[in-house]
């Protein structure tokens, strides 16, 4: 009995020796590699996100918030504060195929692209068969959300819902066969000042953001301009020009060169403010304008801002009395203005200065420069 215990212990032996575990045959995936993509944005302001690789050996899941797959059981779970979507890590797990098995937990091992992806921590799981992959997002502002819904107000201006992380907006304004391009960071518009002809005018608003990422915009329908309407944005908003010969005709010069003169645009000073009319005969609205060298910032009624700080997409910005843009100063609210005018530093006075973001909700319908009582043609708040 015992000759048959040792051997059948001694086959048993030979049969581990000849007949390798199978998981000694597996192969090793040492490195991965994940492309990550946004999407859009859910209504909670956190990104869609999406992941792929190139790679024949493993797949990849879903992206998930990791304070939602934390442990459901665990008593501090209620009470944890909700993070923003930069303050986030994001969870997304490697499935290696038949035969593989992930061997690798070091950050060199791991290539992310794509969203500002960066490593935090990966942890294999189910004998190496899931790589659990930790990540943080820092491109999050690149990408804006589609907007569904614009639309036209009965006085010729148009209104749109904002889109998450848009800076900007593009109008396209199109009448016929010839359409024109504007932009605002506001999410109002009026229009009367390009409408100064009769017909029917249709309405489309992309979203854009700071990376110049264009998401799907929404289209407002049409707006029609009777003839009595024309007349009257001609008579509020008409640019008169005036043509100038620089050179006369002779046989050596030819015939000359005409310049076109625009004499009642630029700076104007009404009973509300500053506001700038542009060669078309449009007005600066939620937008910013350089000029001589200076930067001024012009609110959705379209009236320049000053002792006012702007926030536009992740920055702030200070204007002052004269409605300059801030630069190499320290600006009331003790922050400093660096030579891009972008503030840093802690806030110590806040109430030294207002405030406006694009996320006003002020309605500035039948507000703007046209509808205040005095205009006249200036040469701007600071005297240029």
């Amino acid at each position: 009995m015992r000759k048959q215990i040792t051997a059948a212990l001694a086959c048993m032996v030979l049969a581990t020796a000849v007949c390798p575990v199978q998981v000694n045959a597996t192969e090793k995936i040492q490195k991965v590699n994940v492309r990550f993509c946004i999407e859009g944005y859910d209504e909670d302001g956190y990104p869609e996100i999406t992941a792929e690789s190139s790679s024949g050996h493993y797949s990849v899941g879903s992206v998930e918030l990791e304070s939602e797959t934390a442990d459901q059981d665990d008593d501090d779970f209620t009470t944890k504060k909700k993070k923003s979507a930069a303050e986030e890590n994001y969870v997304v797990e490697l499935s290696a195929d038949d035969g593989y098995a992930f061997y690798l937990t070091k950050a060199s091992q791991v290539k992310l692209q794509g969203a500002g992806a960066e490593y935090v921590k990966a942890s294999r799981l189910d004998n190496g068969t899931t790589l659990r992959l930790i990540i943080k997002l820092t491109d999050l502002e690149d990408v804006c959300t589609a907007i569904s819904d614009a639309s036209w107000n009965s006085d010729g201006t148009a209104r749109w819902e904002a889109s998450t992380n848009a800076v900007k907006y593009q109008l396209i304004l199109t009448r016929n066969s010839s359409s024109k391009i504007y932009f605002t960071g506001g999410t109002t518009y009026d229009f009367k000042p390009v409408m100064q002809a009769a017909g029917d005018y249709r309405l489309r608003v992309r979203p854009i953001s700071r990376s110049g990422d264009k998401a799907e915009g929404a289209e407002a329908g049409t707006f029609s301009v009777s003839k009595e309407m024309a007349a009257e944005y001609r008579a509020k908003y008409a640019v008169e020009t005036e043509k100038r010969t620089i050179e006369g005709m002779d046989e050596t010069n030819g015939p000359g060169t005409t310049e076109v003169i625009y004499k009642n645009t630029g700076w104007k000073q009404d009973d509300h403010g500053w506001w700038y009319q542009n060669n078309d005969g449009s007005y600066v609205q939620y937008n910013w304008v350089e000029l001589n060298g200076a930067w001024y910032f012009f609110g959705s009624d379209g009236y320049m801002v000053s002792n006012t700080t702007v926030h536009w997409g992740p920055d702030d910005y200070y204007f002052g009395e004269d409605g300059k843009m801030a630069r190499n100063m320290t600006v009331p609210d003790g922050r400093k203005a660096g030579e891009d005018g972008i503030l840093v530093g802690k806030i110590k006075d806040s109430s030294k200065t207002n405030s406006m973001s694009g996320d006003e909700e002020e309605d500035y319908s039948n507000s703007g420069p046209a509808f205040a009582k005095k205009t006249e043609t200036a040469t701007g708040p600071a005297g240029e």
